[in-house]
């Protein structure tokens, strides 16, 4: 080991733990919530900079892993020798990013290092997204991109879809087929539209392709008992003065004894609770989340050939609207960077040499894709941190099960003691 900044310190052992998804030792560590001096890091958060490998980290809030983040990222640069740009840091909002690079320009300068806190203006610390558009401003060409594309915002691209589904619709109506017709009649189009496109976001942001399975993965009548249970206990527990239970109520009595059809539960947003009363339901809401992806996976598996026909008309739709304007959406940002690394091996290896240190923060808020797109890049170091219990991005479409699957992937966790090096 290099030395240590603040002196000698003893290091917490740490079992070798073999991942599934690499072929190579990992530990997989639990950081409790301890007290961080401004000088000595404690014995948990030491371990956590120390090991080398791959190493996944579980840590709650004020754990200190912001700390641990910007040591890894200081000693890699001042103690190993790596240049700014050869530590890649993933976070998952621009706030994030830009409050660890300021930590660690701060660090640096109090070691000593100015010519380095300097250089830190090109260090790759952004979000996923960021790194996506970075690579590919880098590799234009190679990704059969125009090299001026541009990047829509959410508004933009939600102007944009809406008028690529109206077009992929008149479309898909042109030969007044009767079950296409029938199909128009049943859900309206409005309701085509908030269908697919929701389906539509869901597999890209897995990176799967746009086929709807061929059976439902879900139960509407499991979905709709467990939202019955959600709603008991949720009006037993509650504070009979929140103006959220009203909705909770109405859900009760839609529910009723027999299960509302398919077709009514596909969109329950009249019964979701928001506002400042939302973390409060937020079991609630997930449940009546769950009741309209069962429903619709029952409607999707029903008119499985209708509806992908339409969805791919879409796809097509939009796929022009966006090529008219040499523009990218952000989910394309993930999926091209995949697409990139999976197909180019020069590019692929060109990049996994580049980057010998890769840091993952909050990775419990990560999707399929984005995890691909990790491992596409991932080496011999790569360091995972997050807390299942802190996932918020829901509506980004990040996937708890990535995180949970991945730490079991690792055969235990080890979990430390939570002591510092004074008690």
């Amino acid at each position: 080991r290099g030395a240590w900044p603040y002196g000698v310190l003893s290091r917490a052992p740490l079992a070798r733990l073999l991942c599934q998804r690499h072929p190579r030792n990992v530990r997989t560590a639990t950081i409790t919530a301890v007290e961080m001096t401004e000088t000595v890091p404690s014995n948990e958060q030491l371990a956590a900079i120390e090991e080398p490998g791959v190493v996944f980290v579980s840590a709650g809030a004020g754990t200190g892993k912001t700390t641990v983040l910007v040591e890894r990222f200081v000693k890699a640069v001042c103690e190993r020798g790596l240049s700014i740009d050869s530590v890649l840091v993933i976070t998952y909002t621009e706030r994030a990013a830009g409050e660890l690079r300021t930590r660690v320009r701060e660090r640096l300068i109090a070691l000593g290092r100015p010519e380095l806190a300097r250089d830190l203006d090109r260090a790759w610390i952004s979000t996923i997204h960021g790194f996506c558009h970075r690579l590919l401003r880098s590799h234009p060409f190679e990704a059969g991109l125009d090299p001026r594309f541009r990047v829509l915002d959410e508004s933009q691209s939600r102007v944009l879809r809406a008028e690529a589904f109206v077009a992929a619709l008149t479309r898909f109506l042109a030969s007044r087929d009767p079950e296409r017709l029938r199909l128009l009649a049943t859900y309206g189009a409005d309701g085509l539209q908030r269908m697919l496109t929701t389906v539509f976001d869901r597999l890209r942001s897995a990176g799967r392709p746009l086929v709807l399975a061929a059976e439902a993965d879900s139960s509407v009548e499991e979905a709709v008992a467990a939202l019955r249970e959600s709603a008991d206990e949720t009006l037993r527990f509650t504070d009979p003065a929140l103006e959220g239970r009203a909705q909770v109520e109405h859900a009760l009595e839609l529910m009723g004894e027999e299960r509302p059809p398919a077709e009514r539960l596909r969109d329950l947003s009249e019964l979701r609770v928001s506002g400042p009363e939302r973390e409060r339901f937020a079991g609630y809401n997930e449940m009546l989340a769950a009741v309209e992806r069962a429903a619709l996976e029952e409607l999707a598996t029903r008119d499985r050939g209708l509806l992908e026909g339409l969805l791919q008309e879409f796809d097509a739709a939009y796929r022009e609207a966006k090529a008219a304007e040499s523009a990218l959406d952000f989910e394309d940002l993930q999926l091209i960077a995949r697409d990139l690394l999976q197909g180019n091996e020069r590019v692929r290896e060109a990049t996994r040499w580049r980057f010998r240190s890769l840091l993952v923060d909050e990775f419990q808020d990560t999707n399929l894709l984005q995890c691909e797109l990790i491992d596409l890049v991932g080496s011999d170091e790569v360091f995972f941190v997050g807390d299942e219990f802190q996932s918020i991005y829901r509506f980004r479409h990040a996937d708890v099960e990535v995180f949970r699957q991945r730490r079991e992937a690792s055969s235990g966790v080890l979990a430390l003691t939570g002591r510092s090096l004074h008690g």
